[in-house]
This record gives structure tokens, sequence and C-alpha cells, in this order.
């Protein structure tokens, strides 16, 4: 693997991997003025990331103004931050319906349902047009979205059925990598939220954790046939 394909790989699974990022609106109360907020999501089924936002948040009336907008995703650590991987990327953000894609959110954040069903909490979708990785001294570099977006091959269906069978039947590597996410101080065992090509998500506790696949697999057999996982 190439060093700028060992790169991009690394800015996909940091985009998969961290599900909250600082999103950058233009402001309405001051013209010409960046406005941050710390936002979770979760990737859908094109693999661009996927927001439930309040139609009261500041944010979210900035983006209905003004559709444009940067989202950056960083590594968490200690130490030198500017050791630490990030990944940056310019584009819009548009209300849409969700969908599959919805319940998707869901399995990852249950706790957000009640906002979605009752506070009138709705889906937007991040639509990039440019990404910017920098992993670290002398690696910083543009992307397009052909290196950086994936569309999931599990499809919503798909998806809930190969969850359903990991979790009944896991290969011996995934039992591995569950027992070793298992907390050490609450009752029973992490649970899958979600499948890609390249990670499988898992829920111990209240922590999400991403389990990054040794290769691209694209179905169920190959994730029982696959040797190791990193």
């Amino acid at each position: 693997m190439s060093p700028s394909e060992e790169q991009a790989r690394a800015a996909r699974q940091l985009m998969a991997a961290q599900l909250h990022g600082m999103l950058s609106t233009h402001s309405l109360e001051h013209p010409g003025y960046p406005f941050g907020s710390m936002v979770p999501y979760v990737l859908d089924y094109d693999g661009l990331p996927l927001f439930l936002l309040s139609h009261l948040s500041q944010h979210t009336r900035n983006l209905q103004q003004d559709a444009r907008c940067g989202l950056m995703i960083a590594q968490q650590g200690a130490g030198d931050v500017q050791q630490l991987a990030r990944l940056s990327a310019v584009g819009d953000v548009r209300e849409i319906d969700a969908g599959s894609a919805g319940a998707r959110y869901f399995r990852y954040f249950p706790q957000t349902r009640v906002y979605f069903e009752q506070l009138g909490f709705r889906f937007f979708r991040f639509e990039p047009l440019h990404f910017h990785w920098n992993g670290g001294f002398a690696t910083a570099r543009w992307f397009g979205n052909d290196r950086i977006v994936r569309a999931n091959p599990f499809g919503a269906a798909t998806e809930a059925s190969t969850i359903e069978a990991l979790t009944m039947q896991p290969p011996a590597w995934l039992q591995t990598h569950l027992n070793e996410r298992r907390p050490a101080t609450a009752s029973g065992r992490p649970t899958i939220v979600g499948i890609d090509a390249e990670g499988i998500d898992v829920r111990s506790a209240d922590d999400l954790m991403r389990i990054a696949l040794a290769h691209r697999v694209e179905t169920l057999d190959e994730l029982r046939t696959l040797s190791s996982a990193e």
C-alpha cells in the first residue's frame, strides 16, 4: 500500500471512528465570522456524516441561511495536539429524510430517539467538496471525495441481519476483540451497532469503539473468514 493510500485509509478510519466533530457554520448574528459547534454524527449508507440537529440550535439556524460549512474531526489523545491526526472538510449541510439511515443513527445514539420523536430534531447530511488530512508532522495533504468517502456495502437490511448473525455466532477473532472491550466494572457484553467495509463499531457500556478490519470486506462470509483485524 502506497503512503498516500495508507494516509487515505487512516483518514477514513478516523472519520468512521470518532462520531463527533466541530461543525463551523456562517454566523447570522455576526456576518462574515464562523460559528463552531461540537456535533455527533454517524456515517450513512453513502458514507457521509449524518447529523440530528435541533431546529432551535444556532448552527441549524445558520445552516438554513447558508448551507456552506466546515467539519473538523480530530483524533483523541494526550500529548502534543499537533501530533494527533485530524481531518477537515468543506462542504454543504442539507436537511434530508434519513429513512433507514435514521435507524442506523439510533443504534449508535439510542438516547436521541426521543429528540427526533418528541422534540422536533431533524436529520441533516454533510455533503463534502474536499478533504484536508493531517496525520502529524509533514503528512498534510488534500484528498478528493473519491479517496475518503466509501459507500457501505452492507445496506440497511443486510447490515441488520449481519449484526444479528455475528452477535449469535461471532468468529474467534471478533470474539477476542469483543472480550477485550468488555468493561471491567459493568455487566453484559459489548454490542455490535454498525458494520461497514473497513470496520465494526461496538458499544461497551456508554462508549462507542471501532474495530478496524485488516482489509476491505463486503459480505458476512468474508467477515467470518477474516483471519485478523487491526
